[in-house]
């Protein structure tokens, strides 16, 4: 119940921050009344009088333009922004790959939303666990672009989110060369419903109808030309949309188990498969890191193995090698979302893994896949868990299908202690 309260309060701050003139308005149209009525002289009367007229006329061109720009625009899904991802160029040393297991060469023909294309580089991946790269927090906070403001709401309505929880975005692409001139990465404060309304939005445009309702609607505005610019993939520095940090980690238990969650309702995955834990980055997560200079791939890890702790009370020792860093990814269908991957141990057995909290609501299941303690073992069951899910018999979640094939190819080229 309380859970339930602070989520209404959180959307209910965003709303009024949303409807601001509107409040002055009536703000305006109170006192304007109030002293029309008692003001005692006829000049407070006469101001009253003409203060409340004024705010009339504002609340009403306020709620017109509202209704104009909302009750006479659909939304409906980018039908083209799936062959404008497969022929624009992608950061160098990246590559397109599909997250819909099983969809072959006619990934195409599946539309953004269900081929789930996201970019990633292999040359990253190796470089990344072992990179040490300072960061530095903006001051200025993240603002929705232009574009969006108007739809702000309505994107809200649509995605609708659970709570606004601060969030942490990345400003800075990781590439090889980043990676290895230990370069500093801008981070900036963002929130959840931000997300929602640029990130989430990737897939979708605006279009105005007539008011008959016959003819052909005129697009007013596509979210893709926020991601792609000139059939060229916009990085991280050059985007105009929230980019909050995604992280995933695969889970395993000291009595050797993958560990695999079912998802509840929730804002993205919904009712999917999930492999150990899956998040974003909270903005709290700089100060709690304890660390004096903490680095990108510190609050990285610091990040899984709290989403590890609260999506299944997860324990770890104090130490770095808990978690291993095994991959980087943008999810295309999110705008290009900056997302990273891992491996982490938990000193937890798995019966003793439950949800916890706000995330009891968000976790239907916790359940696991025994593995033989050898790297061999452990590749065997990620492969099995793979084909499982081209079967069709659960729906993996995007973020399980890249955690498990970043786990496997880190553990095929590098190995991990058992």
């Amino acid at each position: 119940m309380l859970h339930n309260a602070l989520d209404f309060l959180s959307r209910a701050r965003f709303k009024i921050a949303l409807r601001s003139r509107l409040l002055i308005d009536l703000v305006l149209l109170v006192v304007g009344i109030v002293l029309a009525l008692l003001g005692g002289t006829s000049v407070l009367e006469l101001i009253g009088a003409s203060t409340t007229i004024v705010a009339v006329v504002l609340m009403a061109t306020n709620l017109w333009e509202a209704w104009q720009r909302n009750q006479k625009t659909r939304v409906v899904e980018n039908e083209e922004f799936m062959d404008v991802l497969t022929t624009s160029a992608l950061p160098a040393g990246f590559d397109l790959r599909i997250g819909a297991l099983g969809a072959g060469q006619d990934f195409r023909s599946l539309g953004v939303t269900a081929a789930r294309p996201y970019a990633m580089s292999d040359a990253v991946n190796q470089r990344l666990d072992e990179a040490r790269n300072p960061i530095v927090l903006e001051s200025k906070k993240y603002t929705v672009p232009f574009a969006l403001q108007g739809y702000r709401d309505r994107c809200i309505n649509i995605r609708n989110p659970n709570r606004n929880d601060p969030k942490i975005g990345l400003r800075t692409d990781v590439t090889v060369d980043a990676l290895e001139g230990n370069q500093t990465f801008r981070l900036q404060r963002t929130d959840y419903f931000s997300g929602a309304a640029t990130n989430e939005m990737a897939c979708e445009q605006f279009e105005s109808a007539s008011e008959s309702g016959a003819g052909r609607a005129s697009l007013i505005f596509a979210v893709s030309d926020l991601v792609v610019r000139n059939r060229e993939l916009l990085g991280l520095s050059e985007s105009a949309l929230s980019n909050h940090i995604g992280v995933s980690t695969l889970v395993l238990t000291a009595d050797h188990h993958i560990v695999i969650q079912d998802q509840g309702a929730q804002t993205i995955s919904a009712n999917e498969t999930a492999v150990g834990a899956s998040g974003s980055l909270d903005l709290r997560d700089i100060d709690e890191t304890r660390i004096a200079a903490p680095t990108l791939q510190g609050l990285v890890r610091f990040g899984m193995e709290r989403e590890a702790q609260e999506e299944l009370s997860a324990a770890f020792d104090i130490g770095r090698k808990n978690t291993i860093l095994t991959g980087y990814a943008r999810y295309l269908a999110r705008g290009g979302k900056p997302e990273f991957f891992g491996i982490s141990r938990t000193t937890s057995t798995l019966s003793t893994l439950k949800a916890t909290g706000a995330d009891k609501r968000y976790v239907s299941g916790i359940w696991g896949r025994p593995f033989t303690p050898t790297n061999e073992g452990l590749l065997q069951v990620i492969d099995q868990l793979l084909d499982e899910g081209r079967t069709a018999r659960r729906r993996y979640s995007l973020s399980m299908v890249v955690t498990l094939r970043s786990a496997r190819d880190h553990i095929a080229r590098n190995g991990i202690d058992l």
